[in-house]
């Protein structure tokens, strides 16, 4: 995402490279959830992001790097979660279905096996 600029939930700008270096949130664990809308107008993204996600970075509207991302990733239906290396390489495809069948029982468990699949 090098040269792409994100939003913060406050709607402020910063580069996707500062943002995502070094990045640890809950427990301690070094990840990051960028939102790619697919809103149909700027406003539409604002309000939802805002008003509707958590604390998480944003693509802003209109970027060409979702597009390019979309076909990348092989996204062709939302929501979608993908879990991507710091080399920018997929390497969990259907992270939503994980999510939902084990992440309320064992959810660092689940965040092991993604961590674990970034640094093969």
């Amino acid at each position: 995402m090098k040269g792409v600029m994100l939003l913060k939930q406050d709607l402020t700008e910063v580069p996707a490279e500062e943002a995502l270096k070094g990045k640890v949130t809950m427990k301690r664990k070094p990840i990051e959830v960028v939102f790619f809308s697919r809103d149909r107008s700027k406003a539409d993204l604002e309000e939802n992001f805002t008003e509707k996600h958590g604390d998480w970075l944003c693509v802003k509207y209109g970027d060409d790097i979702l597009t390019r991302y979309q076909s990348k990733f092989e996204i062709k239906t939302i929501p979608v979660l993908r879990v991507i290396n710091p080399a920018g390489k997929m390497v969990v495809l259907d992270g939503k279905s994980e999510v939902v069948d084990k992440g309320k029982a064992d959810p660092l468990g689940l965040f092991a096996a993604w961590e674990a699949a970034c640094n093969k």
